[in-house]
């Protein structure tokens, strides 16, 4: 039982982290059409999800992935929220 919890946990993990890894790169050129709640929303599951990991790190005593993790998430929220030229604006439908 109690590896069972340890494995489905760690496969849930991963499926989160390439969840949000799949949320920057698709929303990547069109983050700026979204309502502030989406990009909010978006924002937060990224960098929830990296802080978790950089606890998670932590509380173990691994501080070199506790800095990584942090640089990461932070590098990918501002990946997605820094302001960029746009050729031809575009809504979304």
């Amino acid at each position: 039982m109690f590896s069972a919890l340890i494995v489905g946990h760690i496969l849930f993990g991963l499926a989160s982290f390439a969840g949000s890894l799949l949320l920057v790169a698709g929303f990547k050129t069109s983050f700026h059409l979204l309502t502030k709640i989406q990009q909010a929303g978006i924002l937060f599951t990224v960098g929830g999800l990296f802080a978790t990991l950089a606890f998670a790190m932590g509380a173990h005593g691994n501080w070199f992935a506790t800095v990584v993790f942090i640089i990461l998430g932070t590098s990918m929220a501002g990946f997605l929220a820094w302001p960029r030229q746009h050729s031809a604006p575009t809504k979304l439908k």
